[in-house]
Order: structure tokens, then C-alpha cells, then sequence
């Protein structure tokens, strides 16, 4: 009888084969980590970017509304006041900047309906590194406005992780008679 050698694998063999696996395994979860973290950047990135956005529709739309009414109307580089008409109500909106609880700047909108005079406010945009307002005369934009009329434009400046914007909206007022 012929007696064959043993065929199974030794322990040595075993082990390299089981750290092998491990490195393998290790890798992939590392991988998968630095993949999931990549993406929620990228989707908290769109969601910013998304709800800038949104705001800025919304203050132009809003400042395209604006009727002359010159004693409501108040204009800072941290804040700004005019009234409008929405949705067939009159409004005071309020547009200003807040320093939040970790240093940075918020931009906080205000809304009150003139006739049943309710008021609330909410949180636009958050966690801002500077916001401020500039206004258009006609021939330049100006960081304050101490002029009696309404500006021809208003511009915001945000700036966020090294990222600055400036939008500008230029102003066709609305005569108050007309409402």
C-alpha cells in the first residue's frame, strides 16, 4: 500500500490565510467609512447650498414687492425693514443678523401682517462667518443708507467657510396708493 502525505492545510497556513482576510476585511471598512463621510460633506454642501438658495429667491421676490413707504422702511448694514404686499397682505418684513451661540451669524427674518399685527420670526440661513447688507443709490453701492427714499438696490454679502457671495436685487418700488 501506498500511503499518501497528509493534504489538509497546516495551522501556519491557516493563519496567514485568516490575516490576510483581516486586511482584506479591514480595508474595505475603511474605505466604506471614508466613502460615507465624503458623502454626508457632500450632501450637508448641497443642503446649504439648497437652502441659500431658496433664501435668495425668496428676498428678491420679496424685495421686487417692496412699496414705497418711506417711515417703515429702515436700512443698516446688519439690518434691513421695508413693507410689502404677499399674497394679498400687507406685510413688515425684517431681515437681520443675529450672533448665535457658537460665534457665528444668523440671518433672522421677521414677519408682521400690518392689520392683525401678528408677528413671528424664524431662522433663514445659520451658522453664517459675516452677512451684511449694501445699498445701490443709482451709481454705487453704499455699506450704509441714511437717505429718505428707498434704495434702487439692495445687496447681501454672505460669506461661509471661505466661500463669499454677493446678490444684489435691484428695487422697482410699488406706490403705497396703489394698494
Amino acid at each position: 500500500m501506498i500511503r499518501r502525505a497528509n493534504s489538509g492545510f497546516t495551522l501556519i497556513e491557516m493563519l496567514v490565510v485568516i490575516v490576510i482576510g483581516l486586511i482584506i476585511i479591514f480595508l474595505v471598512y475603511q474605505t466604506m467609512q471614508s466613502s460615507l463621510a465624503v458623502s454626508n460633506d457632500i450632501k450637508e454642501k448641497i443642503s446649504d447650498i439648497q437652502r441659500t438658495n431658496f433664501f435668495l429667491e425668496t428676498f428678491s421676490s420679496r424685495l421686487l414687492s417692496a412699496i414705497s413707504n418711506s417711515e417703515k422702511g429702515n436700512f443698516t448694514p446688519g439690518e434691513i425693514t421695508f413693507e410689502l404686499v404677499e399674497h394679498k397682505i400687507r406685510k413688515t418684513i425684517t431681515y437681520s443678523t443675529e450672533i448665535n451661540e457658537k460665534g457665528k451669524y444668523d440671518l433672522v427674518v421677521k414677519e408682521k401682517d400690518v392689520f392683525l399685527n401678528t408677528e413671528y420670526s424664524y431662522p433663514a440661513i445659520v451658522d453664517l462667518d459675516s452677512v451684511e447688507f449694501s445699498f445701490f443709490d443709482g451709481e454705487s453701492w453704499q455699506s450704509t443708507w441714511d437717505k429718505e427714499d428707498f434704495p434702487k438696490g439692495i445687496g447681501i454679502s454672505i460669506e461661509r467657510k471661505n466661500s463669499k457671495l454677493f446678490f444684489p436685487v435691484m428695487v422697482n418700488l410699488q406706490p403705497a396708493q396703489q394698494l
